[in-house]
C-alpha cells in the first residue's frame, strides 16, 4: 500500500507543478521548473510514529535554502523559480496526506494477522541455518503454498522460549527454538513490508520479524520435507 500512496503523491504532485506551470506568462523550461521543484523536497524531517507508521514530517526547507544561496545573485530568475522550490517542500505533506487516507485502507488489504500479507510468494523459498544447533534440512517441495495457507496466528510466550531455551546454558549447549530463515519469499504486492522470517525448529512455527512487529504463526504440518527432522 506504501508503493500505491506514494504513486498517488507523485501523481498529485506532478499534475499541480503542471497546473500551476500553464498559467505562468514567463514560463521557464519545463525540466529546471521539475528540477527546482525536486530540490525543494529535501527537507530536515522530524519522525512520527502513528499507528505503527513512521511519518516524516519535514521541518525545515533545506532544498530551498541551497537554491537561495545558488540564486542569491541572480533575483530575477530567482523570483520564476521560487514558487516551483516552495511547492517542492510542501508536496511532502501531500506524501503525509496520502500515507494517513491509506492506512484504514492498509490495514483491510494487508491484515497483519494473516500470513499470507508477508508471504505471498514461496516457489522460489529456501533455508538459511542461523545457529549452530540447526541440523542440515529442507524446505517441503511442492506443497509448501498449501502449507503456508493452513498456517494461522498463535500467541508469542517469548518468557517462555527463553527459559526453556536458558535451562540448556549450564551445559554450555544452546537449542536456539528458531534456528533457520525462511528466503526468497515475497509479500504482498503493494504492501512494501520489509520482513525477517524465523522458522522454528520443528519445521511448524514460523515468526515474522517487521517493522511494525513480531507475529507468530503455527501450522500442524511441517514446512520440512519428511525426514530432514
Amino acid at each position: 500500500m506504501l508503493v500505491i500512496s506514494n504513486f498517488l503523491a507523485w501523481v498529485i504532485i506532478t499534475a499541480i507543478i503542471l497546473i500551476y506551470y500553464k498559467k505562468l506568462e514567463d514560463k521557464p523550461r519545463l525540466w529546471k521548473a521539475l528540477l527546482i521543484a525536486f530540490i525543494g523536497m529535501f527537507t530536515f524531517n522530524f519522525d512520527l510514529n502513528i499507528l505503527q507508521t513512521l511519518i516524516s514530517i519535514p521541518i525545515l526547507p533545506l532544498g530551498v535554502w541551497l537554491l537561495m544561496i545558488i540564486f542569491r545573485n541572480k533575483e530575477d530568475r530567482w523570483n520564476v523559480y521560487r514558487p516551483f522550490a516552495w511547492l517542492g517542500f510542501f508536496s511532502q505533506f501531500i506524501f503525509i496526506l496520502t500515507v494517513l487516507i491509506s492506512m484504514p485502507l492498509n490495514n483491510l488489504l494487508y491484515p497483519q494477522d494473516q500470513l499470507s500479507t508477508y508471504i505471498s510468494n514461496a516457489e522460489d523459498a529456501s533455508l538459511i541455518s542461523t545457529h549452530s544447533s540447526g541440523e542440515e534440512t529442507s524446505l517441503k517441495t511442492g506443497s509448501l503454498n498449501k502449507v503456508l495457507e493452513k498456517m494461522e496466528q498463535n500467541p508469542i510466550y517469548s518468557h517462555e522460549w527463553y527459559h526453556k531455551m536458558s535451562g540448556n546454558f549450564d551445559n554450555m549447549k544452546v537449542d536456539e527454538k528458531f534456528p533457520y530463515v525462511l528466503i526468497g519469499t515475497d509479500p504482498k504486492w503493494g504492501s512494501g513490508i520489509e520482513s525477517v522470517i524465523y522458522l522454528e525448529r520443528d519445521g511448524r512455527g514460523l515468526l515474522v520479524t517487521s517493522q511494525k512487529g513480531q507475529h507468530y504463526f503455527r501450522s500442524e504440518e511441517s514446512l520440512l520435507e519428511e525426514g530432514s527432522q
